[in-house]
């Protein structure tokens, strides 16, 4: 066979030895010397691949060598050299001789091809550290001009086409793969290339469109799965769902479709058939503690502690040591649990513990988020002054985080009630980031605390460019015009929310913001109607369940359907201070004073500064006769008051906890009497 091979080049090289003619040469070749040079070389690259060597390698370098001095005319032979060079990975040497064939003829597509795949090699290279530009516009040039020569040439396209992605042209990447699909309609791989490359610019849609072609004719279990995260990119998450289920039910060994359909079932809340699908996972492959991980989140979610800690403990086991998302995890589970300092102390060891001098980008991404995480824990606590520090450190760790960092910064200070300062912070922020949505927002907000809603509603209204990509910009405007009670322009912006709004989150989010907007102006059956159209989508919504329950006690109507509607938002949050709170408050009005007092004092203890739960807490102390107590939260009541926001001022409420504080002064002094 060796010999045969041997004997099929040299023919070859005898034809295009005879093509290339006399008339060129300005020395007669020896072809002869050639071919034996030829089939020497040969023998010696078969012989390296018998048995490894390098020497046999260098041997056949040398007889290459010799066949082309033996015979210049002969690209064949240079073609065989230049494949050699590059299959040993003497890539250099193989673009060196590659470049001096195309300087004798430019037109030698074969070459071009080659010193393509040689520059290809280089750029898939893992000792590359990053993407070498000159490479890529090298290889680029080489698969231009192939095309330029045979514009018909599939492969090529297909391989400039990711060239451009490499080089970020979408442009010409687009317009590269449309050529070749117009070439082959159906070719999977241009099809392929096409969804990752619009998947690439977020363009959902285009990738959903690609990849519903391919899987029509080509239904392959990794190309369901690409599909299925294209419905998830794009918001459809029941189609995602039943795509992933079937790119799994076709191939069960497809692990990667396994973990995205895992995945995409852990973040659409559907827990208990996640967890079968991590669980599988991890019989598969049981050394692997990303599948315990997320059995841990997903047990973290369900509230069973115990179970949540064994599986990261599983996990930590397994880990590399420098895999942060195993503390992180356990930091995210001591907040479940309630245990906010010990999680805010388990925050700061990560942070010390992954200081780096030379840190990429990455690791300074991820420095500032557990800076950020931290302050979110500290101003969880009511300690504002490690909140701030926390976030001011944010920038330290990565420049890029300015605009975040800027954003809590303003909500710290407006959580501390030192308004003042956060519309100062506010102004500064937004004028080094005009363009920065979120801190529009947070200047809007700021500004409608101390009761300039227009001025804060006009800044967001200038950022609105009347797509669907003003929904969320639309409900932020909603909540700075109800600072200002300003409930008809409020109702004007989120019907064009509403318009914009296509998921089922999104339609979930414009209900209870109408059914907010209509319980601040008392008009309370359309607000339920509002409420119970949230429940209708999803009637675990904790939110809806807590305001709809809420709502029904402070009427003091439907008690017990309050009680039941309260229970279940506080069975999915058991550390929210104001279901808590909504809990004591149906208690009262049950006239169930020990429930009562119990669940008020649990609420603040999360939100010890909410004027509202010390003025549930004194009507409890009240009715139980405990009149001084009643009078000291009263009393607290009206303090959290007079700090809070100008817009957030209840003149009304304020009045009735004076009522009932003038009303214990005169039983105090009839006493005294």
């Amino acid at each position: 066979m060796r010999l045969q091979n041997i004997w099929c080049g040299l023919a070859c090289a005898a034809c295009l030895g005879a093509q290339q003619g006399p008339a060129n040469q300005k020395k007669t070749p020896d072809r002869a010397a050639a071919y034996y040079h030829f089939a020497m070389a040969h023998l010696y690259e078969n012989l390296a691949r018998e048995f490894r060597s390098t020497d046999h390698i260098n041997k056949a370098i040398e007889e290459y060598k010799l066949a082309i001095q033996a015979d210049p005319s002969s690209e064949f032979v240079s073609s065989e050299l230049v494949e050699l060079y590059a299959q040993v990975g003497r890539l250099n040497d193989a673009v060196s001789e590659a470049e001096a064939v195309l300087e004798r003829d430019a037109n030698n597509i074969q070459m071009r091809r080659v010193l393509g795949r040689i520059y290809r090699g280089y750029l898939a290279d893992p000792g590359q550290r990053g993407i070498n530009e000159d490479l890529v516009r090298r290889a680029i040039e080489q698969y231009e001009k192939i095309l330029a020569l045979e514009p018909k040439d599939l492969e090529s396209h297909l391989h400039l086409a990711n060239l451009y992605r490499v080089s970020r042209d979408s442009v010409k990447a687009e317009k590269t793969l449309k050529t070749a699909l117009e070439m082959d309609p159906e070719h999977e791989e241009a099809l392929t290339s096409l969804a990752a490359l619009y998947s690439e610019i977020g363009d959902a849609s285009g990738a959903i469109e690609m990849l519903e072609r391919v899987t029509a004719k080509h239904p392959k279990s990794r190309l369901l799965a690409a599909l299925g995260a294209a419905y998830q990119q794009a918001n459809q998450p029941e189609k995602a769902t039943q795509v992933l289920e079937k790119a799994v039910q076709q191939d069960r060994n497809n692990h990667e479709a396994r973990r995205a359909l895992a995945q995409h079932l852990f973040l659409s809340e559907n827990y208990e058939k996640a967890l079968e699908h991590y669980q599988i996972l991890t019989r598969s492959d049981p050394q692997d503690p990303q599948n315990y991980l997320r059995i841990s989140q997903i047990h973290r979610q369900k509230r069973n502690f115990e179970q949540a800690r064994a599986s990261i403990q599983k996990a930590a086991s397994l880990a590399p040591a420098d895999l942060v998302e195993v503390p992180y995890n356990e930091v995210l589970l001591l907040e479940a649990e309630g245990k906010i300092e010990l999680a805010a102390g388990a925050m700061q060891k990560l942070i010390e513990a992954t200081t780096k001098t030379n840190a990429s980008a990455r690791d300074r991404a991820t420095r500032a988020f557990f800076h950020e995480k931290l302050g979110m824990l500290e101003r969880g606590r009511e300690n504002y002054v490690k909140a701030e520090k926390a976030f001011r450190s944010m920038v330290e760790a990565d420049p890029e985080s300015a605009p975040r960092s800027a954003m809590q910064i303003v909500e710290t200070a407006r959580a501390a009630r030192d308004f003042k300062r956060a519309l100062a912070e506010s102004e500064a922020a937004f004028k080094k980031f005009p363009e920065d949505r979120t801190l529009a927002v947070v200047r809007a907000s700021a500004l409608g605390d101390v009761g300039e809603a227009r001025q804060g509603a006009a800044i967001l209204r200038g950022m609105l460019k009347n797509s669907p990509e003003d929904r969320d910009l639309l409900l932020s405007l909603v909540q700075v015009l109800e600072k200002g009670k300003l409930w008809s322009e409020a109702r004007e912006a989120l019907e064009k929310a509403q318009g914009y709004s296509q998921t089922k989150d999104q339609k979930k989010a414009v209900h209870f913001a109408l059914g907010s907007l209509f319980e601040r102006q008392k008009l309370y059956d359309d607000a339920e109607k509002q409420f119970r159209m949230v429940l209708e989508l999803d009637p675990d919504d904790a939110s809806a369940l807590n305001y709809l329950g809420y709502m029904l006690a402070d009427r003091n109507v439907r008690l017990e359907e309050a009680h039941n509607l309260v229970q279940k938002a506080l069975e999915q949050e058991p550390e929210s201070g104001a279901y808590l709170d909504s809990l004591g408050w149906v208690y009262y009005r049950q006239n169930k004073l020990e429930l009562a007092e119990k669940f008020l004092q649990k609420a603040l203890a999360k939100v010890s500064r909410d004027p509202v739960v010390h003025d549930h807490l004194g009507d409890v102390y009240m009715r139980q006769g405990k009149v001084r107590l009643a009078s000291e939260q009263w009393q607290r009541s009206l303090r959290e008051w007079e700090s809070s926001a100008k817009a957030e001022i209840n003149p009304e409420e304020t009045a009735k906890i004076r009522k009932k504080l003038d009303a214990i002064k005169v039983r105090l002094a009839q006493e005294n009497r």
